[in-house]
């Protein structure tokens, strides 16, 4: 009766009543004593927006090659070698057998030690210049030179891809030298047995020698000695520019020697170590020929590729000792050490000279400074001024030598003027021979 009331009601428009299902979910019955009302799923909302596929990004990022892969993290791209490519790298661990450079390519190159002239030596973060032997499945070969192996078309090779060959020079001729190359016979001209070479071309006969090979035709093989170091030589130099400053302390070689100094290799660098930096003072030997030497880089032209070089050490040289040991308005005790025209020069210490003018030899007008001093005669002088700019110091003999500084200035004063308009004789020219440390 009680359902045919609310069909009824229904009829008549009256408001729908909740569906029973739902009113479980919300408000138990009276068998919701015994029966657990049902869990309600949240449903779904979809985002808007592009969706991406894991998988698929993954399987794209592996088919990509490292060169595509590098160029999309913005670096570098690592690329093998060439066959007989000359490369440098570090020494990134070494074997009982082998030594692992790291030369900035897809992988380490491998040298074996055998036949390596530091072997015994070299060890991790060692630095190495090599030669491809070859790029293969089995990696990157390197050696320090090229084995030809007696083969024509390796030394063709050596020769076109300017790779070293090892020589054994086995005699000598009025027009070079014979050289053995893994058993083929080769020519040296005399001319290209060294970059400096030796004074006796017998003492090269005997020798084994890393050359380059000029001239490669059926019969005739030309080799070079010389152009092996001038490679090397262009390599270091470039590496030297790079790293020199002045202030560094170098062991060199002598190579050449004039009358105004010596040139001094010091690693691929030539520098001039002019006769007037071998020392403090006069007693000073001109190193010879091929002698090692310790020497400072003085100045440095990188334009114009040019070093000077000195062996004085700026800290003890007797210039050191000057505004304190030696001050202006001091009197002294020296040594006439030269006479000229202008005045004499007084040794005050080794290595130490000072000048004293023709106007301050005495408080006499003197027409000569022979008439005055001579030398080797000890005299006793005072300090009228210090240059410590120009290195160069003004004495005076005067009993009143406080006039003396007065007098200094005017002649440099005098020698500017000089010098403007080209006279014969300007006081910078007197004192052009003044040296000081």
């Amino acid at each position: 009766m009680a359902d045919r009331i609310r069909t009824i009601r229904r009829k008549k428009g009256e408001k729908k009543q909740p569906d029973p299902v739902a009113v479980q979910a919300t408000e138990p019955s009276e068998a919701s004593d015994t029966t657990p009302a049902p869990t309600l799923t949240p449903k779904k909302v979809k985002k808007d927006g592009p969706r991406i596929d894991a998988a698929a990004l993954e399987a794209e990022a592996k088919a990509l090659g490292p060169d595509a892969m590098a160029n999309l993290m913005g670096a570098a791209v690592p690329h093998d070698p060439d066959p007989g490519q000359q490369v440098s790298g570090v020494v990134a661990s070494v074997t009982s057998d082998t030594v692992y450079v790291n030369i900035g390519a897809k992988s380490e190159g491998m040298m074996p030690r055998l036949g390596m002239a530091n072997a015994d030596t070299v060890s991790e973060g060692d630095s190495i210049t090599a030669f491809v032997v070859s790029v293969n499945a089995r990696g990157i070969q390197l050696a320090e030179k090229q084995s030809v192996g007696g083969s024509r078309e390796a030394l063709e090779e050596a020769f076109l891809k300017r790779v070293p060959v090892e020589g054994r020079v086995t005699g000598r001729n009025p027009g070079g030298f014979t050289v053995d190359v893994a058993g083929v016979q080769a020519f040296c001209p005399a001319s290209q047995i060294a970059r400096r070479p030796d004074p006796d071309p017998d003492s090269y006969v005997g020798q084994t020698l890393l050359l380059l090979i000029t001239e490669c035709k059926e019969r005739d093989l030309v080799v070079s000695a010389k152009a092996f170091e001038e490679m090397e030589a262009a390599e270091d130099a470039a590496t030297a520019w790079d790293t020199l400053k002045e202030g560094d302390t170098k062991e060199g070689t002598v190579v050449n020697a004039s009358d105004f100094g010596v040139f001094i290799d010091i690693g691929g660098v030539e520098g001039l170590l002019h006769k007037s930096e071998l020392g403090h003072g006069n007693d000073v030997e001109m190193p010879a020929k091929g002698e090692k030497i310790v020497v400072r880089v003085k100045t440095m032209d990188r334009a114009k590729e040019r070093v000077s070089l000195s062996l004085k050490d700026p800290a003890s040289g007797p210039w050191a000792s000057v505004g304190t040991d030696f001050v202006e308005g001091e009197k002294y005790s020296g040594t006439v050490s030269r006479v000229a025209d202008f005045g004499a020069f007084v040794s005050l210490a080794e290595g130490l000279e000072g000048l004293v003018h023709v106007s301050q030899l005495s408080d006499h007008r003197v027409d000569h400074p022979r008439s005055v001093v001579k030398v080797g005669q000890t005299v006793e002088v005072e300090i009228v001024e210090i240059d410590a700019e120009r290195k160069r110091i003004g004495l005076s003999m005067k009993k009143n030598a406080g006039d003396g500084r007065n007098d200094w200035k005017r002649h440099q004063n005098k020698q500017k003027k000089n010098a403007k308009s080209q006279s014969l004789g300007t006081f910078a020219d007197l004192l052009g021979d003044l040296k000081l440390s």
